[in-house]
């Protein structure tokens, strides 16, 4: 680690920035699982690089606040991304006994803050940005409809996903670097993607930004209850109070003289006891389904439903099938044809729906 650190120290800082750049790419697209100890080492091999970028910067004192991104070369606005590389990466370390959580968190967002600020002296931050940014720290939400919020981060996602894309398609163009395109051309071309490399870092520095708010206030209330002693005995006697009958058999109610607690200090049983029945009750009202249970079964149901006479049985003789027409009775096919004849003329000349029509006003 140490010849690491020295060779660094020994690059340019622009070489530097790039490998670190390089590094954190392939640690976000890395198959490892970001607690193994491969992983751990990556990230802290990159933290130390961009700690040794930051430094060379500091030397440098490239940035002021009273200058444009027009005053800077290109290779130089590339750096200003340096704070934001490094917000990110301190993310992927683990807490250790000498590290905490929470160190860790307020070391990431204070380099988030750095590159923000620097952004917004030199005019780089759009006013829709500073005013998310004022109510991120402000710990408020950028909109009070969650339908309205959820609207802005889809729109937040699609201007990522096609400042995404325009970049790649300048990464592509930089990587061919066709001798038909003049020096000048590939200078404006670098420029742009430098310019656009910033714009997006910053939407995904505020999108970063909320959720690390978050994880802060988390880990500051974690802390506060690991380094609380009189908080941690408060909880202590909390769950000492939810224990079953915590008051009983102080007083023997048959003798009235002190008595044994049920449960020693471990919640292990000292003597019997026995549940009551309102305990049973207030133990099934809430270990129970959350919706209503059947009283009875369907065949009680309607057993019931017919003692009460609201099932009609019973009733007349059923009609007798209608007799079919033997073949060879001639008389009888041909009365239920001219039947059936007489049932079409009727229907012929009475329409269906002609009682509807008015037929029968005067």
């Amino acid at each position: 680690m140490d010849n690491e650190d020295n060779a660094s120290q020994q690059r340019p800082l622009g070489a530097n920035l790039r490998r670190a750049q390089k590094q954190l790419e392939l640690l976000n697209d890395s198959p490892l699982p970001s607690s193994g100890s491969e992983y751990q080492k990556q990230a802290q091999s990159l933290v130390d690089l961009l700690t040794v970028c930051l430094h060379q910067i500091k030397d440098l004192d490239l940035f002021s606040s009273n200058e444009t991104p027009d005053d800077y070369s290109t290779g130089e606005l590339k750096l200003i991304l340096t704070d934001a590389y490094m917000g990110e990466a301190l993310q992927k370390l683990n807490s250790s006994a000498q590290v905490t959580r929470l160190s860790i968190l307020e070391k990431s967002r204070a380099h988030y803050d750095q590159f923000l600020s620097l952004c917004q002296n030199l005019g780089i931050l759009q006013p829709a940005e500073r005013k998310i940014l004022e109510l991120v720290k402000a710990h408020k939400p950028m909109a009070a409809d969650p339908g309205t919020s959820r609207m802005q981060k889809i729109e937040r996602f699609k201007t990522i996903r096609a400042m995404k894309q325009e970049i790649a398609t300048l990464e592509l163009r930089l990587s061919e670097n066709s001798s038909k395109d003049d020096a000048e051309d590939m200078d404006e071309v670098e420029r742009e993607y430098a310019v656009k490399l910033v714009r997006l870092r910053i939407q995904q520095v505020l999108d970063d930004l909320s959720m690390l708010e978050s994880e802060l206030d988390m880990a500051k209330q974690m802390e506060q209850r690991r380094t609380d002693p009189d908080r941690r005995q408060n909880e202590e006697e909390r769950s000492k109070e939810w224990r079953l009958d915590p008051q009983s058999y102080r007083v023997n109610p048959a003798t009235g003289q002190p008595g044994r607690p049920v449960f020693n200090d471990k919640g292990q049983p000292m003597q019997p006891f026995v549940l009551t029945n309102n305990r049973q009750h207030i133990k099934d009202s809430v270990f129970r389904p959350g919706w209503a249970l059947p009283t009875m079964t369907v065949d009680q149901y309607l057993q019931q439903e017919q003692e009460r006479g609201n099932i009609i049985s019973g009733g007349g003789k059923e009609p007798d099938a209608k007799p079919e027409i033997d073949d060879n009775d001639y008389d009888a096919q041909d009365a239920e044809t001219m039947k059936q004849r007489e049932w079409d003329d009727f229907k012929d000349n009475n329409p269906k729906g002609m009682g509807n029509r008015g037929g029968n006003r005067g």
